[in-house]
C-alpha cells in the first residue's frame, strides 16, 4: 500500500482532471461520481481515502467486499458499489447493503437480484451491464437486448434500474476507445427517449452512464459518463 498522504494527493491530482474533463465540455463536474475502486487493497487504504474526503468505494468480489465493509463498518457514510457480476448464490449477500450494483448482466441474475429485493422488502439501484463489443471474456447483455432488459427492469419490484455500464475493450487507449463511450452514450440516450415516461425509470437527462477507469476516464466524461471507476490512478498497483 502507499502511504496515506500520496493517497490523498492521488485524488486530489483525480479529481482536478474529472473537473478538467467535465468544463471541456460544457459539464458540471459535480454531477461526476467518482468511484475508487479498491479491489485487493487493504482496508488501510480505504480509509486513508475516506480522510481525504472520498465517499464511493468500489469492489468486484462479494466475499472480499464483504470483509472490508466489516473492516470499515465504523465508516458509516461509506457508499458502496459492487463492480460487475454477481454469482447467483451470491444476491443475497448484498441487496440491500450497497448503494449501487453496476451490473445486471443476464437474466437469470435479474430475477434472483428481484427475488431477494422483493423478500427483503428493499429498493435496490442496478446498472444494466451492456457488452457492445460482444467480447466473449465479458458479460453483458448485447446492444439489440438492452431494450428487453429495461423492460424487464421496470417491472421488476424490489430493483430500479439508474442507468447502464459499460466495459469496452481493455486494450485500447484513451482515444481508441472513444467510439465505444460515444456508441454507449448514444444507446443511454435512445432507450431514455423510447421509455420517457415510465415511471419506475428515470426521468430523461437522468440516466446515470458508469464508464471509463484510470486510463479513459476523462475521455468517458467528454462522452456522457456520470460515474468513472478508478483504482490505479488513486491506489497505485493493486496490492
Amino acid at each position: 500500500m502507499i502511504d496515506s498522504a500520496t493517497i490523498a494527493e492521488n485524488l486530489a491530482a483525480v479529481a482536478d482532471r474529472i473537473g478538467r474533463a467535465a468544463r471541456h465540455v460544457g459539464r458540471d463536474p459535480q454531477a461526476i461520481t467518482l468511484v475508487a475502486v479498491s479491489k485487493t487493497q487493504p482496508a488501510a487504504a480505504i480509509r486513508a481515502a475516506y480522510a481525504a474526503g472520498q465517499r464511493d468505494f468500489g469492489e468486484n468480489y462479494v466475499q472480499e467486499w464483504q470483509h472490508k465493509a466489516a473492516e470499515v463498518a465504523d465508516l458509516t457514510d461509506l457508499r458502496w458499489h459492487v463492480l460487475g457480476h454477481v454469482q447467483r448464490n451470491k444476491v443475497k449477500l448484498v441487496i440491500g447493503k450497497v448503494a449501487l450494483l453496476h451490473g445486471v448482466d443476464d437474466m437469470l441474475g435479474l430475477d434472483e437480484m428481484a427475488r431477494h429485493a422483493w423478500q427483503a422488502k428493499v429498493q435496490q439501484d442496478v446498472l444494466l451491464q451492456v457488452n457492445l463489443a460482444q467480447e466473449a471474456t465479458k458479460r453483458g447483455c448485447t446492444e439489440a437486448d438492452a431494450d428487453l432488459f429495461v423492460e424487464v427492469l421496470a417491472r421488476s419490484p424490489g430493483l430500479r434500474l439508474r442507468g447502464l455500464m459499460l466495459l469496452p475493450p481493455f486494450d485500447l487507449d484513451a482515444e481508441a476507445v472513444r467510439p465505444w463511450f460515444a456508441r454507449m452514450c448514444a444507446l443511454r440516450d435512445r432507450l431514455q427517449a423510447a421509455f420517457a415516461g415510465v415511471p419506475t425509470l428515470p426521468s430523461a437527462g437522468h440516466w446515470w452512464l458508469s464508464m471509463g477507469m484510470s486510463h479513459d476516464f476523462e475521455a468517458a466524461i467528454e462522452h456522457g459518463a456520470t460515474h468513472v471507476r478508478v483504482g490505479t490512478a488513486i491506489f497505485g498497483p493493486r496490492a
